[in-house]
């Protein structure tokens, strides 16, 4: 009784992480807090792809 996890359902937490993330480092670092958000996005965007691509297709 294997229960098969589906990983698609929780690919939105790595960019929500990113862009939280990236904006209380844009707002600790530089006082601007898009530019971390924008940044966190692209970041998550990035590893959720990374982890998406070493998975091979599960």
């Amino acid at each position: 009784m294997e229960e098969n996890f589906d990983f698609q359902d929780y690919n939105w937490l790595y960019y929500v992480i990113g862009l939280f993330f990236g904006a209380l480092a844009g707002w600790a670092v530089e006082g601007h807090l898009i530019i971390g958000a924008i940044l966190g996005l692209l970041t998550g965007g990035l590893f959720q792809f990374l982890i998406n691509k070493s998975r091979g297709g599960a």
